[in-house]
């Protein structure tokens, strides 16, 4: 493809697709966005996939030294994840004559990172992902689109994790140019675009405002319909907390009592979302708010329930406890 075409004649990729493609990529096969962030493809993939990924660290090195540090991360990954290795509890299962296995098990029941210097490369790259997820786990690389210098080692390693089975998918933040280096993984190159969301998913609303989503909105009704629970809420209000004066907006907020209740998505359910609603968690408790946590499937297909665990916080609260 000629310099001169740019991203915008490249075949298009929205966030959906881009989400689809990774969870069937082969072995060895590799998928190029172009006009995208790894920390965007990253979070997209904690949304929810079907397919373990690992965001492949920045590393400044040439030839054996990037592939190291990635074995260096995998192993301590593996070592993070003990005992669940191999979709299994592998400190239970008979190593028997594997002796990568048997040697890696010890070090891992040690607390010490499963990493070999004196083995191969390409085999201990093979058992580590394995052992972190035997359906395939997938390297999200970042490639400096400006600089061939940088660009080119990476290219390089993720060459020879190709070449050795590793799926991967590849973010230039911008189209760069169709010479050495890159013309090695232009070829096939996707441009990333946002696909056109209803105007109601693009509104951001004032703090205090309406619900933001569907299950929102069905909460919010519900407790102005109840008794006992009706003006006691408002919806995507901003609440103080910790000491630089941050003010995270929560789903519902009941001033009075200091109660919070937050609707979360199954995006909320995997990395960084998590940790980041544990931290608030923490700031708010500490801040003196009581904090319960719904799923958006508990609203949805026992909202009677939720309304009932909201009134017992309150209650719980009215009554000086919490």
């Amino acid at each position: 493809m000629s310099p001169q075409l740019g991203i915008a004649a490249r075949p298009q990729i929205t966030a959906g697709d881009l989400a689809r493609r990774i969870a069937v990529l082969a072995p060895g096969e590799r998928l190029v966005v172009l006009g995208v962030a790894r920390a965007a493809i990253g979070a997209l993939l904690a949304e929810g996939t079907e397919r373990s990924a690992l965001l492949v660290a920045d590393a400044d090195g040439y030839g054996t030294a990037l592939i190291d540090r990635l074995l260096d991360d995998l192993a301590d990954l593996a070592r993070a994840r003990w005992p669940h290795w191999h979709g299994r509890d592998a400190s239970e299962a008979p190593v028997g004559a594997d002796p990568w296995l048997k040697a890696a098990a010890k070090r891992a029941r040690l607390g010490l990172t499963p990493r070999f210097r004196r083995m191969a490369r390409a085999l201990e790259m093979q058992r580590l992902a394995q052992a972190i997820d035997p359906a395939g786990l997938v390297l999200i690389w970042a490639i400096d689109p400006a600089s061939p210098a940088r660009a080119r080692p990476v290219i390089e390693a993720l060459e020879w994790c190709a070449r050795h089975g590793a799926a991967s998918v590849v973010a230039l933040a911008a189209e760069p140019p169709a010479t050495s280096p890159y013309d090695r993984i232009l070829y096939g190159a996707h441009a990333f675009t946002e696909a056109v969301r209803p105007a109601a998913e693009r509104f951001i609303s004032a703090p205090g405002g309406l619900p933001a989503s569907d299950i929102e909105r069905r909460m919010a009704a519900a407790l102005g319909q109840d008794p006992d629970l009706a003006g006691l809420f408002v919806c995507n209000a901003p609440v103080p907390v910790g000491a630089w004066g941050a003010r995270p907006r929560v789903d519902l907020l009941c001033p009075t009592l200091r109660v919070v209740v937050e609707l979360d998505g199954p995006e909320h359910r995997a990395e960084p979302k998590f940790g980041a609603d544990r931290h608030r968690d923490y700031e708010l408790l500490t801040a003196g708010y009581l904090v319960l946590r719904l799923t958006n499937d508990q609203v949805a297909t026992d909202l009677p329930l939720a309304i009932e665990k909201i009134r017992a916080v309150i209650r719980l609260r009215r009554a000086g406890g919490g």
